[in-house]
């Protein structure tokens, strides 16, 4: 397959499959082209082969992003200490308790370690050495316990990465993080 190099960007599967449940189209038959090897290729197989844009990649990772800070894992209510391949897996997706961070886990940078750990764990389109997870000091109240966090990274990408950017908002009292100002830099 020849690189692609004017702004399309490959996507993942996982995004292919989502648009077919979205549209409920799985079994329907489908506009469709030939390749050159005279293959019949779906409408979703030529988007993933021919990419997508940025704007299409951001809104994916965006949507995966909310599901995985928007889930409680598993370490939260059973002790798993030991079993590190749990630890790692599916069965522990999503973020830590929340309601457990007290404003001193905070100023010691606990939960954006916690953040970044998460994200490392089970976002694997985002370049672990790009990723940064930085405490916004102003965000830091204690009375209405929200706090915020700049997160920047790389998602990885071909032909290549695209830096992106964005700020998770996290209300420790309730339990609830958001995501917001999600952008592609570059």
């Amino acid at each position: 397959m020849q690189e692609r190099n004017d702004g399309y960007f490959q996507i993942s599967l996982m995004n292919v499959f989502r648009q077919a449940a979205r549209e409920r189209d799985a079994k329907k038959t489908s506009s469709s082209a030939q390749d050159e090897d005279g293959r019949v290729l779906s409408s979703r197989s030529l988007e993933r082969r021919e990419g997508a844009s940025q704007r299409t990649l951001r809104d994916h990772l965006a949507l995966d992003l909310a599901s995985l800070m928007g889930t409680i894992n598993l370490e939260s209510v059973e002790d798993i200490e030991g079993l590190e391949f749990v630890q790692k897996s599916i069965l522990n997706f999503g973020m830590p308790d929340l309601t457990r961070f007290t404003d001193e886990d905070v100023r010691r940078h606990r939960l954006a370690g916690d953040l970044k750990r998460t994200l490392l764990a089970h976002e694997p389109r985002l370049v672990p050495e790009t990723l940064v997870v930085k405490l916004r000091s102003e965000s830091v109240s204690s009375k209405n316990h929200h706090i915020a966090f700049d997160v920047s990274a790389e998602m990885a990408a071909k032909p290549v990465d695209v830096p992106m950017e964005f700020v998770a908002e996290i209300d420790a009292g309730m339990g609830k993080v958001s995501l917001s100002n999600l952008v592609v830099r570059g």
